[in-house]
């Protein structure tokens, strides 16, 4: 009997250390936001200027919706033309969404746009990819970088982009994230249940010995 109670006392035990080192990996980071505080395009093309200042601004892109005009960064008024960076599924392209596994970033960027506007006449082009990068877990800074293919069928005559060329486009910043609770696994979960049981049945027969030996 005292072997069966030292052995539920070791297991409990090694259950408890479990659960307690489990509680690091039971929350996984999910973001919200990439707050960024500085950017760079590496684009000769046309409206690569603009598109320099435009990510040299602090800007914010959100994660799991859509953002218009002026919602990103403030727009830039160049001449009867307003430019400005925005998220679109205008080619279909889902909401940013992004998944960090330890010190990697991965940031589906596929639906960011730049575009203007003047008067009642708005234009735009995609210029967004799927960008990878690094993240610091204890600051949750990250950097990122992707390339876009900017090709001959947008944008042709007077806004043409230069044809098939590609740009490469640089962000760093903040990233705004939020502790999710994982669940425990099944086997863990019915370990735990396994060991309540036997605790319980050794406690009743202890309980009986400890009787039959009083009376």
């Amino acid at each position: 009997m005292k072997h069966t109670c030292w052995m539920l006392i070791g297991s409990m035990t090694v259950l408890v250390l479990s659960l307690m080192g489990f509680h690091d990996r039971a929350e996984a980071l999910s973001v919200t936001s990439l707050d960024f505080t500085s950017g760079a395009v590496n684009w000769d093309g046309r409206h690569g200027r603009i598109l320099d200042r435009l990510f040299a601004q602090d800007g914010s892109i959100a994660i799991g919706s859509y953002q218009s005009m002026s919602d990103i960064v403030d727009p830039i008024t160049r001449g009867h033309k307003t430019f400005s960076l925005f998220t679109s599924g205008l080619n279909g392209a889902p909401a940013p969404s992004a998944s960090i596994d330890g010190s990697s970033i991965t940031v589906d960027l596929s639906s960011l746009y730049l575009g203007w506007t003047n008067g009642s006449q708005v234009r735009a082009w995609n210029i967004g990819g799927l960008a990878t990068g690094l993240f610091n877990p204890q600051t949750t800074e990250f950097c990122l970088t992707w390339d876009h293919l900017f090709n001959g069928g947008i944008g042709r005559g007077k806004h043409d982009m230069m044809g098939d060329r590609s740009a490469t486009f640089f962000l760093q910043g903040t990233a705004v994230v939020a502790q999710t609770p994982v669940p425990l696994s099944a086997s863990i979960v019915f370990y735990a249940i396994g060991l309540a049981l036997m605790g319980g049945l050794v406690w009743r027969k202890s309980r009986r010995a400890f009787a039959g030996a009083v009376s």
